[in-house]
């Protein structure tokens, strides 16, 4: 998915990021209908968000170059269920912006989706998800 917005307070090291269900594109059309509509529900669904913060950062530091190894922590929601999730992830500092990256693992039974027997050995039980969220400085 190539479709989500993500934003950083640097004065306050909040995070807040959300991807619309529907723009996730499988390989298959088949596998893309069963996402939305028997896993996800993306009708009743539309989004999954995270609502955190980022920890160890001073503001002073997202001025200047460099990368950073960080954690972030908060309430990630998907299919209407919110989890406490904290993970490590990188944040690195550009005179372009901002790039934010790391992976994480989420079980779909921690999130009430219900996976049918018939394919149930065919989906992974712990689904990796990475993230990479490019960020600029926002014009006031």
């Amino acid at each position: 998915n190539k479709s989500s917005v993500c934003l950083l307070d640097a004065g306050t090291n909040s995070l807040d990021l959300v991807v619309q269900i529907k723009s996730f594109v499988f390989e298959k059309q088949l596998m893309q209908e069963h996402f939305n509509e028997n896993y996800l529900e993306s009708e009743k669904f539309p989004k999954a968000t995270f609502k955190g913060k980022i920890n160890q950062l001073t503001p002073a530091q997202y001025a200047k170059e460099g990368v950073h190894p960080v954690d972030i922590e908060g309430k990630l929601t998907i299919h209407g269920v919110a989890k406490d999730i904290k993970e490590k992830a990188r944040l690195s500092v550009t005179n372009k912006g901002i790039m934010l990256e790391g992976s994480f693992s989420v079980s779909p039974t921690d999130y009430q989706i219900a996976i049918p027997g018939a394919v149930k050995d065919k989906i992974a039980k712990d689904v990796l998800i990475h993230v990479k969220a490019a960020m600029e400085p926002m014009n006031k």
